[in-house]
């Protein structure tokens, strides 16, 4: 089975990567020359052309940013991209999967990039081509070695035929595997990152409290964590979380949720202490990302 990566960023090489250190043939594709030159220099294989890419693979990922860009889900990147590879389909002449790995809110890839692919390949998916949403879980430092060893794998299926073919990708990665509607595994990727965002802002809070009443943060917090039902992770109050991931999809979720008549009021909040503290402590320490 062979794998096109659409997007040789930092999600792109750890998919790309991971998967050829479980034997698969993968071939990267990225507009940014510089990426590949950097995977070719390393003896990988790559392409600056996305047709070469997606004829020479059986399942393409999606694995392009979508940054937000005033408070809104940037949907720029992936509509490109799906552009390209639905022109590229038309071309196959064999079932191809496609998989949505980038970040994307819920219903996007349904409403959105399912009828670009059909409109731009000619064909119907479901039938001609399968879709999946397949939500990455990776640390921006560590992102290789959280695709390797996954605590959770979940696919978004658009049909079963869609859904069994990345299972059977995946097998080999000895992780429990979550088979989903398209619009639950979107769902998934976002409450993992808005709850991690919130963990941070709670514990950032507690950690101004602490020190208005002389109180070790840090020792209360790591007490605290020591709880199985809370974990340690993002309890160092005192430094707002930055990266790639939380603070894009913590803000283009609050948009989603608002533009669809409802009032995030913890989300806004947990948006608001990570604002005061970048502004008042400037410390330019970041917890990881989602």
């Amino acid at each position: 089975m062979a794998v096109s990566i659409i997007g040789a960023g930092t999600v792109g090489r750890a998919v790309g990567i991971g998967l050829i250190k479980h034997g698969y043939k993968v071939i990267f594709y990225d507009i940014d020359d510089r990426k590949l030159s950097e995977l070719k220099a390393s003896g990988y294989n790559v392409s600056n052309d996305i047709s070469t890419a997606i004829n020479n693979s059986d399942i393409s990922f999606i694995c392009v940013p979508t940054p937000t860009t005033m408070g809104r889900f940037d949907f720029r990147y992936v509509e490109k991209a799906a552009r390209d590879i639905g022109s590229a389909l038309s071309k196959v002449g064999n079932y191809h999967l496609v998989v949505v790995k980038s970040t994307v809110l819920p219903f996007t890839t349904r409403t959105r990039i399912i009828p670009i692919l059909e409109n731009c390949s000619g064909l119907k998916a479901g039938e001609d081509f399968g879709v999946c949403v397949n939500p990455e879980f990776l640390r921006q430092t560590t992102a290789l070695s959280d695709f390797l060893n996954p605590t959770r794998i979940v696919i978004g299926e658009l049909d079963e035929r869609s859904g069994k073919e990345l299972e059977s990708l995946y097998r080999p990665f000895n992780a429990p595997i979550f088979r989903t509607t398209l619009e639950t595994a979107e769902m998934i990727k976002y409450v993992a990152n808005l709850f991690l965002a919130t963990k941070i802002s709670f514990f950032n809070e507690i950690y101004i409290i602490c020190k208005k009443f002389d109180l070790d943060p840090h020792l209360i917090s790591e007490v605290v964590a020591l709880d199985p039902r809370i974990g340690r992770y993002g309890i160092y109050g005192g430094r707002p979380f930055g990266g790639d991931c939380l603070p894009k999809d913590l803000e283009a979720f609050i948009s989603f949720a608002r533009e669809n008549g409802l009032n995030p009021e913890i989300l806004e909040a947990v948006l608001h202490v990570n604002e005061f503290l970048k502004k008042h402590l400037n410390n330019s320490h970041e917890q990881d990302d989602g």
